[in-house]
């Protein structure tokens, strides 16, 4: 740097007094001179140095000594001036490397959370959206159901008209009229003019959903036997499938009644007696002269023989037995068949010539119940013998000409009768809505009539499940029966004041005098008259078959006086056997039928007063044909149930209470009454004395 032109004017210093120097700032300016030294000192060492340039150009002489003391005042002064400016900066210095140090200590937490949140991994968020806008609520106007299931034709439960109205023959209305029917109930108006020839016949099939004991056997069958009436040759013209042997008895009752005085011949197939024998009783073979036929067949039956493919039995067998030119042919001894599904279907694959296409008419009672079990796959196997081909060599000559001309497309073909008409009548307490079980049934045309009760409301079929309606003039009561040990003695109880009020002293002093031994004869002959005047008949329903016989016994015991009056209906009774035993309670020599579960659906007996379940039936669906024996035609009826502790719950959700069942505004009442009242009068003792007498007879048939 060039030297100044002029000297500094510097003027003289004031006289300085000695002051003691400043006390040095720590921890802010370190005495140290190392090159480690903080930054303080390194500002501080060049401003030193520029005091004593200065001081050296200012002064001439530096030797003198008085200059060097004012030197050294200058740069004291000057010193403490740069350490006043210098703490200034020091703190301005300190505060930004404060926020520096923040700064970064901020960003370190920062990098930290945005670390940790990058951690964790998150779906993409939707985009925000606008409010939805309420939407009308959608109400279909179609359904899932056919149309005929969905659209039914209804008819009110409490609908009668005489059957003169209908049109029915003069014959048939006096036949009814002895029998005391002189007004069609509700199904009977809706079936009669639909099976019935005329304007108001339904060209299809017919489907009937109607309560227990609403008369639908009468309303399938006096239109078909009205129509057969004037028959002379036996032709088989209807079948009526029942799914057990007491509905084909009750059924055959009812139609033997109406076909009295007339030709029409019915017959039953149950499985009652030999296969062999039920065969000959519904076909007839006779030989029929037909040479050009018996030596085609006899061709055939040389041809199966010689590769040994010929069966036991059928039509070669029989041509076995054929005068010379002559051929087997079958005819029909029954109009009406009255059967069970299995033994149908065996008489279809076994018995020759039993053939169906004469059939107008096939009646399937009880249709919820057979679908659902579907004996032998006898569905299909009915479906394929009614609507299949007649087999050609058991064709008549009839078929053979139909067959051969519309083979050959003649003309004359048009002029032949056409093939019968069949009508299917499907008939249950509730309408199969399983449109693939229906299905198997092959319906044409169908048309679907519910005979509704006044006090209940049209319930839509499309999205309800199975719902019972019981018949409006039913009283129903319910007695809890604690443990169950004592219920025979609570079923004696209901019998003697509710079912049997005025013979309860009769049926004691009878308990009394049979404990002791001293019954007499004339006491006797009073309890028999006095319980032939009861007019109450009652249905008791046990469990199984075991538990029906040891209730029969016990009560036997408990009421001798009603010992001839108790009778025990099971599967083992044959056909014969059961209907005497139906016949005997419906004329009313028999006032206490014990049955089991087998007799519970579709038993048409009249006047039943009362039904007792004195087992629990396993479903609702039971109760409801249990209790259904009952208030039959509009006329009143009780159903009393009893129940233990353990059955309490189901019975009175699911039966009592449970929306399974309409009843109109009725309810099931629950009696009560003391346990006390149920073992007095000596009846706990006889209950033990009848135990021990069963256990006895029950020991006794076991060692023989």
């Amino acid at each position: 740097m060039p030297a100044p032109l002029f000297k500094r004017f510097v003027p003289p210093p004031p006289p300085v007094k000695k002051q003691p120097s400043p006390a040095p700032i720590r921890n802010k300016i370190p005495k140290t001179s190392s090159p480690a030294s903080t930054t303080t000192h390194a500002i501080t060492k060049p401003i030193h140095a520029a005091v004593e340039e200065v001081a050296a150009v200012d002064s001439p002489n530096p030797s003198r000594k008085p200059k060097k003391r004012k030197r050294e005042a200058d740069v004291a002064t000057d010193q403490d001036q740069d350490v006043s400016k210098h703490k200034n900066i020091l703190s301005k210095f300190q505060k930004a490397a404060k926020l520096a140090e923040a700064k970064n200590q901020r960003g370190e937490d920062e990098a930290t959370e945005e670390t940790k949140e990058q951690e964790v991994l998150h779906d993409l968020e939707p985009m925000p959206q606008p409010a939805p806008i309420p939407e009308p609520v959608y109400e279909p106007t179609f359904s899932t159901l056919p149309t005929w299931l969905a659209q039914p034709t209804t008819v009110e439960a409490s609908k009668t008209v005489p059957f003169s109205e209908l049109g029915v023959d003069p014959f048939f209305a006096k036949t009814l009229q002895k029998q005391g029917f002189k007004h069609a109930l509700a199904v009977q108006t809706a079936l009669l003019p639909m099976l019935r020839a005329g304007f108001e016949q339904h060209l299809g099939d017919i489907c009937v959903s109607a309560k227990t004991g609403s008369g639908k056997t009468l309303a399938y069958l006096l239109p078909i036997i009205e129509q057969l009436k004037d028959r002379t040759v036996p032709v088989l013209s209807a079948i009526v499938v029942v799914p057990s042997r007491q509905l084909v008895n009750q059924a055959l009752q009812v139609a033997e009644e109406l076909c009295a005085g007339t030709k029409i011949k019915v017959g039953t197939a149950l499985g009652n007696v030999a296969f062999a024998t039920e065969q000959k009783q519904l076909i007839k073979l006779r030989p029929q002269y037909d040479p050009r036929r018996a030596r085609e067949l006899n061709e055939k039956a040389s041809r199966q023989y010689q590769t040994g493919s010929t069966k036991k039995g059928g039509l070669y067998e029989d041509l076995k037995s054929m005068p010379l030119d002559h051929v087997p042919q079958y005819d029909s001894n029954v109009d009406i068949l009255i059967c069970t599904p299995g033994r149908l279907v065996e008489h279809i694959e076994n018995t020759t010539g039993f053939l169906l296409n004469a059939v107008r008419w096939l009646v399937i009672d009880e249709a919820d119940q057979l679908l659902n079990q579907n004996f032998q796959g006898w569905a299909n196997v009915l479906m394929d013998a009614l609507h299949g081909e007649t087999p050609v060599d058991l064709m008549n000559a009839q078929e053979r000409i139909q067959r051969r001309e519309h083979d050959a497309n003649s003309i004359w073909s048009v002029a032949l009768p056409a093939r019968r008409q069949l009508t299917k009548v499907v008939l249950s307490a509730t309408i199969e809505k399983d449109v693939t079980k229906l299905s198997t049934l092959r319906l044409k045309r169908p048309e679907l009539v519910i005979v509704q009760d006044d006090t209940t409301e049209v319930q839509p079929l499309d999205y309800e499940d199975d719902v019972f309606e019981l018949p409006s003039t039913l009283e129903e009561f319910a007695v809890h029966v604690g443990d169950g040990s004592n219920k025979p003695l609570h079923l004696l109880y209901v019998l003697l004041n509710y079912v049997f009020p005025g013979s309860q002293t009769a049926s004691v002093s009878s308990s009394d005098s049979s404990a002791s031994d001293s019954s007499s004869d004339s006491d006797s002959d009073s309890g028999n008259t006095s319980v032939s005047q009861q007019t109450g008949r009652v249905l008791i329903f046990a469990k199984s078959t075991e538990s029906a016989s040891r209730l029969s016994h016990l009560l036997s015991v408990l009421m001798p006086n009603f010992k001839n009056h108790i009778k025990t209906m099971t599967r083992a009774l044959t056909a014969d056997a059961s209907r005497k035993l139906l016949k005997s309670f419906s004329s009313g020599a028999i006032k206490i039928l014990i049955a089991s579960d087998a007799a519970s659906r579709g038993l048409d007996i009249p006047d039943i007063s009362h039904v007792i379940n004195y087992d629990l039936p396993t479903s609702i669906t039971s109760y409801v044909h249990r209790v259904g024996r009952t208030a039959r035609a509009d006329k009143p009826g009780e159903a009393w149930t009893l129940f233990t502790k353990t059955e309490a719950a189901w019975f009175l959700k699911q039966v009592a209470k449970g929306d399974k069942i309409k009843r109109g505004s009725k309810k099931v009442k629950r009696m009560e009454w003391k346990e006390s009242a149920v073992t007095a009068e000596g009846r706990k003792k006889a209950y033990r004395t009848a135990l021990k007498q069963l256990e006895t007879a029950v020991m006794g048939s076991a060692e023989t």
